[in-house]
């Protein structure tokens, strides 16, 4: 996936929001911090709910996606077997 699409599809999952995808970019690959009036658990949050498994793997590198996959992220996350699907992954993956 190339770094337009993946500009691309991270502003798609933010429609509601007028965020630049360049932040968003530059935040997932552990460039920046933070992006103002955004917590990071929210971005996490919307970008598991919205991408498919797949999706997430090509779009995230695995230090972001670990940290989107922590307790704090995916106790929020709905519905619940969305949340157990996610823990069973990070299970694999991480441990």
């Amino acid at each position: 996936m190339t770094i337009d699409e993946k500009k691309q599809l991270l502003g798609k999952a933010f429609w509601d929001r007028e965020i630049d995808p360049d932040l968003l970019y530059a935040f997932v690959n552990g460039e920046i911090d933070s992006i103002p009036l955004m917590f990071s658990k929210s971005i996490y949050l919307r970008l598991l709910s919205t991408y498919d498994w797949y999706t997430l793997l090509s779009l995230l590198p695995m230090e972001t996606l670990e940290k989107a996959m922590s307790d704090d992220v995916l106790d929020n996350l709905f519905p619940k077997t969305l949340r157990r699907k996610y823990r069973y992954a990070r299970q694999l993956l991480f441990r």
